[in-house]
């Protein structure tokens, strides 16, 4: 196998892994937090958001497509009527938003792509702009394509804290794992 085959094959298979992944964790969220919907596609509290951010973190611009893909792949599923223009934007939203965020805050020196240097202000910087410019993208796609049911003023709100919450969650659950898992690899102590 060539290296550059290799690199082609791993990076599809990281795109179509996280691609699953984040279908099943947007399912898994829909099960979990059904009740704490505020309207359709918007909920109180929203892992997927910071399943997002971790797939960002993690794999990159491998994640960031995998998003795009399970968002065309739910949004195609659930959403009614002609609307492929959504599916496509909402998607396209969906992925970049976070690699955009990591990128305008890492050249601002407000992030770092290790995640080695990752601290609580570092996360909860990350939560916050990348909560509220996915909310904006996604309200401001809406709007445009007269999504009649929409106010963006108001709806704005409700999906910011529902990305922040779940975004936090993921994070800090996923924090606590890696901790967990270098306590382990190291041993535990007798």
């Amino acid at each position: 196998m060539t290296t550059e085959f290799r690199a082609a094959y791993q990076c599809a298979v990281l795109t179509l892994v996280s691609a699953v992944l984040f279908a099943a964790v947007f399912h898994f969220n829909a099960w979990v937090f059904s009740a704490l919907e505020y309207r359709t596609g918007i909920n109180w509290v929203f892992l997927p958001s910071g399943f997002r951010v971790i797939l960002v973190l993690v794999l990159g611009i491998p994640g960031a497509i995998g998003i795009m893909l399970g968002s065309w792949y739910i949004d195609r599923a659930t959403l009614i009527g002609d609307v492929n223009g959504l599916v496509v934007l909402n998607g396209i939203v969906s992925g970049w938003t976070p690699w955009l965020v990591q990128k305008w805050l890492e050249k601002r020196e407000l992030f770092s792509a290790h995640l080695d240097d990752m601290t609580a202000q570092k996360l909860l910087t990350f939560t916050v702009v990348y909560s509220a410019a996915n909310a904006s993208a996604h309200h401001t796609v809406w709007v445009w394509l007269h999504r009649t049911q929409v106010n963006w003023w108001i709806d704005v709100w409700p999906m910011f804290v529902g990305d922040a919450a779940g975004a936090l969650l993921m994070l800090y659950a996923w924090k606590l794992l890696l901790m967990s898992a270098r306590h382990w690899q190291v041993g535990p102590r007798i």
